[in-house]
């Protein structure tokens, strides 16, 4: 039998965050950070066991991650008083289903006060970046064809210029660069990546332009990273991106510089703090 569509203020909508608190026991958190476990490494080793360890899916309107490397997993830190959401997991549009599930955990952290957020992913390069570079998402182009995210009016929503700017001059960090939103799992087209490459796309992404819109969307400063695991068009150095030294992404592991990212990211957080 098939479901009724969810109704505002049931267990499908969270929009002041409640469910975080009945999850984690921790009233406030402060920073999100969304990526997949591989790349946590650093971090998990550094950081230790969580204070509290629950299902992303017990969210409500949060499904469970389908794809191979991505985890049911939500994990709440305290890190020096601030609190911090890890989440181990997402889901991607080329799952099909639609904006409001994919967008859900971030709409539900945005509701429940959080200040910042940091999104990790992995992007096919378009003609801008090599496979291994790190680049922080200085602007995207969104070409899923839908809304991002549910919203009763139109609002203005950017990645956060200071968040981002920190990021991109962290080492193994290639600058910044422009993502493309596609539906996918087709990755582009020979064809596809010259005309995106025209249009100033260095990457091309599933996720995390929607959710990094609808946590901006509801006051979040915002920033984001994508490991390019793929070209499919040729390499050229994209506008936004800086010269590095021969090998210096080689040198500094992607699990690294995450975790230097999100120290980056809490150090800010705890200097507007103080």
């Amino acid at each position: 039998m098939a479901l009724s569509p969810a109704v505002p203020e049931t267990w499908d909508e969270d929009p002041a965050g409640v469910s975080i608190l009945l999850a984690t026991g921790r009233p406030r958190h402060d920073l999100l950070v969304v990526c997949e476990p591989q790349l946590l490494a650093e971090l998990d080793a550094a950081w230790g066991a969580p204070q509290a360890r629950v299902r992303l899916s017990f969210l409500p309107g949060v499904l469970e991650p389908r794809s191979a490397d991505q985890e049911d997993a939500l994990l709440s830190y305290d890190r020096g008083g601030l609190g911090v959401l890890v989440a181990r997991g997402r889901t991607c549009l080329y799952e099909g289903h639609p904006a409001r599930s994919t967008t859900a955990l971030a709409r539900i952290v945005a509701g429940s006060g959080a200040r910042a957020a940091l999104l990790v992913t992995r992007a096919s390069s378009v003609g801008g970046a090599a496979p291994g570079d790190l680049l922080a998402v200085g602007d995207h182009v969104s070409l899923s064809g839908t809304p991002l995210f549910p919203s009763e009016r139109l609002i203005q929503a950017t990645w956060d210029e200071d968040l981002t700017t920190r990021v991109s001059r962290l080492p193994g960090v290639r600058g910044t660069g422009v993502v493309a939103l596609g539906a996918g799992p087709l990755r582009p087209t020979p064809a596809e990546a010259r005309i995106l490459a025209g249009m100033g796309v260095d990457a091309v992404v599933t996720d995390t332009v929607a959710e990094g819109m609808a946590l901006a969307g509801g006051g979040v400063a915002t920033a984001a990273l994508v490991l390019v695991d793929e070209a499919v068009g040729p390499v050229s150095q994209p506008s936004g991106r800086r010269a590095a030294p021969a090998g210096s992404t080689a040198q500094q592991p992607a699990s690294v510089v995450v975790h230097e990212a999100v120290e980056a990211v809490l150090a800010r957080l705890a200097r507007r703090e103080a």
